[in-house]
Parts: structure tokens; sequence; C-alpha cells
């Protein structure tokens, strides 16, 4: 399986899976991944391909190759067929401490988890081994047609940590009179019957443990390396001068809400610079008491109006609102990116 991300692509979300000390898994939401399915050749076959005769289109044995009368001209050839779909693409950080098995045990036990916490069948999610020696894990949603369950990770960041406690409790740590790797009773399925062998349950035990007491923090920029530091750079560019500002990004980063990608960034062909700017258009004002006096009012109107007529969105956070009832209003642009 081999995928690629459509040019121009800007949806993809980022995310780290982390406690105060580490960073355990790096994880990627890609809406409408392309996804190529590759078949190079049989198993037990030492050539790539498939033989097949070039003129009549008949699939041919290999042994044929050599005592084909017909003379005509047989090719070995791959097949492939694609798809698109909604994807996850999850990097293991070496903190995490999965060996190759290990990795391979722990994409079985978060699709079982997805499998159980969405209650969708085997066949409508997919998952591959991306690499070998440091190998990752691409998960994907393999029905016809979207079934919108891997977007809901990013977009709701508790639902990892459920899937975290169903696998878990999927590997049946407590029993402790089963010895076995895995069994049919936990881990193992129709489905992956080709990794049964590599498949151990106590290779992800720690792994899981420490992914329980982690959170799944998306990161709007990826300027920055986490949350905390985005918040101390965005912290640095703002008016020192302005409690409005100060309270409306404290508000955002007590909550875990969604940062503003920068801050007195100055809109071009307009002579104004709004306190917070998110990508891809929208500008934040806050407005402190200088805001009420008449002439201020007056010609903070006529630069946003100014804003709104070139395309771009406009919110104004004012000292006397309520965040909670702005966050409510617009919670397309606060939505939640960390728990707190």
């Amino acid at each position: 399986t081999y995928f690629s991300v459509p040019a121009g692509m800007q949806t993809i979300k980022t995310c780290l899976v982390k406690n105060d000390a580490d960073d355990f898994i790096k994880l990627q939401f890609i809406p409408t991944a392309q996804l190529i399915y590759l078949n190079s050749k049989w198993k037990r076959a030492k050539e790539d391909g498939f033989l097949m005769g070039m003129t009549s289109g008949y699939w041919k044995k290999d042994k044929a190759k050599d005592n084909d009368s017909s003379k005509e001209d047989n090719r070995h050839i791959k097949l492939y067929t694609s798809n698109t779909a909604d994807a996850l693409y999850i990097q293991p950080i070496k903190a995490l401490a999965l060996d190759r098995e290990g990795v391979i045990t722990f994409q079985y036990a978060l699709k079982r988890a997805l499998e159980q916490y969405f209650q969708v069948e085997s066949n409508e999610i997919g998952v591959s081994l991306m690499g070998e020696d440091e190998p990752n894990i691409f998960i994907y949603e393999s029905s016809e047609g979207s079934l919108g369950v891997l977007s809901q990770i990013v977009e709701d960041n508790s639902i990892f940590n459920k899937l975290i406690e169903i696998a878990y409790n999927l590997c049946r740590f407590e029993d402790e009179n089963d010895l076995r790797p895995a069994s049919y009773d936990d881990l193992l399925s129709y489905y992956n019957q080709h990794d049964h062998d590599k498949i151990d349950r106590f290779k992800i035990k720690d792994a899981l443990e420490k992914l329980k007491v982690c959170n799944l923090e998306v990161l709007t920029s990826t300027k920055y390396k986490d949350y905390d530091q985005h918040y101390n750079e965005i912290l640095k560019q703002i008016d020192p001068n302005s409690s409005t500002e100060l309270t409306f990004l404290k508000y955002l980063y007590k909550n875990g809400l969604r940062l503003p990608d920068n801050a007195q960034q100055r809109v071009e062909g307009i002579y104004v610079q709004p306190d917070f700017f998110y990508k891809p258009n929208i500008h934040v004002f806050c407005d402190g008491t200088p805001h009420e006096r008449p002439e201020i009012k007056q010609k903070d109107d006529e630069v946003r109006e100014a804003i709104r007529n070139s395309g771009a969105q406009v919110v104004v956070y004012d000292y006397k609102d309520s965040l909670d009832e702005l966050v409510t209003q617009r919670n397309d642009i606060f939505i939640k990116v960390k728990n707190v």
C-alpha cells in the first residue's frame, strides 16, 4: 500500500501524543489521501510480476514461459488499483520503545479499538505498515464512501484516550493464566493472518500504559514544537500595554483552545494591524477601554469594514464581552486542541 497527499491539500492536521515529559506519537490526519494498492508477485515466486501474454491478454504460469509455442511476447507485469480515503499516518517516537513486532502489534490493537469504538466492520478499516527499520502505521477508511470516523479523532482529542483504553482492555493483561502472545480472543483475526507469528500483546503493554496518561494535542501551526511553545511565542508578540489581548490569549491557553497563528500582523493594502490572525483569513481585534472613544470607534468600524470587503473575516472581542459566549459562537475557529 502506498499513499500520496493531493496537491495543495491544506487540511492535514498534525498532532502529538505526549505527557509533560515526553512525546510518544506523531499523528497526521490526511483527508482524501490518494491510495495505491500494488500487487508485485505471488509470495512463492522468485521473479517480480505476473506472466501475461501481451497479444492474447491471457495469464500464464511461469513455467510456461520457455515452452510457449505461440511465439507471442510474454511479460511480467504488476497489478495495481487506486482509491481515495481519509487516513491517519502514525509515527511512533523512540520514547514509546516499540520494536518492529511491537509496532505491528500496536497497529492491530488500534485497528480493533477503532472498530469497537465506532461500531464498524473489520473490512471497513484498513491498516498497513510503512517502512522497514523504523516502521510507521497507516490506517485508512477502506469502505466504499467515507465513514467519517478518523476525522473525529482530531476533532475531539478525548477520543484517542478512549481508543487506548479499549486497546488495553482488548489485550486482557488481567488474565495472568493466559501467557499466549495473542489469540482470537484478543488481537488475532482473519484479516491479519499473515502477521500472526509477529503479534505479541505483551510487547505493547508498557507502551499502552504510557499512552493511557497522555493527551493528544493538535498542532495548529507547524512553526512550533507544541502547544506550550506556541503560546509562549505568541505571548511575546502581543502589545505589552494591552490587558485585553492578554486576557484573550490566557483564556484560550487555559481552556486548550486553538491559538492564533500570528499576532500584530498587518493587513495587506489596508492601514491596520489586528491583534491576532488565524489562517487563512481571520483577523481578531481585542478592544479595551480606549476603543470606547467615539473617534476611535468610528475608525475601527471603517477599517474593519474594509477588511470584510476584501473577503476576509473579522472577529471582535470587547473587554466587556463574555469570552465563553464568543468561543461558543465561533467554535469553528476556537476548536479544542488540548485537554487541560
